[in-house]
């Protein structure tokens, strides 16, 4: 893993300053400047527009005593996204636009769900939760709380609750 961090860290730089020289060469520097700079600009507005319809998604999800977990992957997408577009250079800025506009986030998305499916199947993710009875757990892929028809009780929602007396009560 660390390599690949100092791989990312050492050879995306040098594309992105090979791509703006390029860009240099053909627009100017100037426009090459203003070119990083729009880019940066509409980018921090659309993952501010596309954060705040998030937020209110995730909102209504649990309002509606949904777990809003298709949002929050959502999300991550447009924080991972508005970083790159707020980083100067071409070739981030592009995987940042795909990590922001909605209709080609989808595609991202439905590959980052089949992946994180395939790990749990293959036991590669562990997951941990806690039992009927309180006790935590740790689940491998033979066993996962989240199996369809487990026990019957698919559509049971677990809930912990506190009474709270009033200050006239007390």
């Amino acid at each position: 893993m660390l390599g690949k961090l100092i791989l990312l860290f050492t050879v995306v730089p040098i594309i992105e300053l090979y791509i703006l020289i390029q860009i240099g060469n053909q627009i100017g520097a100037l426009n090459t400047i203003l070119l990083v700079f729009i880019t940066g600009v509409v980018g921090a507005f659309l993952a501010k527009s596309e954060g705040s319809h998030i937020i209110r998604n995730i909102k209504k999800d649990m309002a509606g005593g949904k777990m809003p977990a298709d949002e929050l992957i959502n999300g991550l997408c447009v924080l991972i996204g508005g970083a790159l577009l707020l980083t100067p250079g071409i070739f981030t800025d592009v995987f940042g636009f795909v990590l922001v506009i909605p209709f080609t986030r989808i595609f991202l998305i439905k590959t980052i769900k089949r992946k994180i499916k395939s790990m749990i199947k293959e036991g590669a993710v562990n997951i941990y939760y806690k039992d009927r009875e309180g006790f935590g757990r740790k689940s491998s892929s033979k066993e996962s709380p989240f199996q369809e028809d487990r026990d019957g009780f698919e559509n049971v929602k677990d809930v912990d609750y506190e009474e709270v007396k009033s200050d006239e009560e007390k």
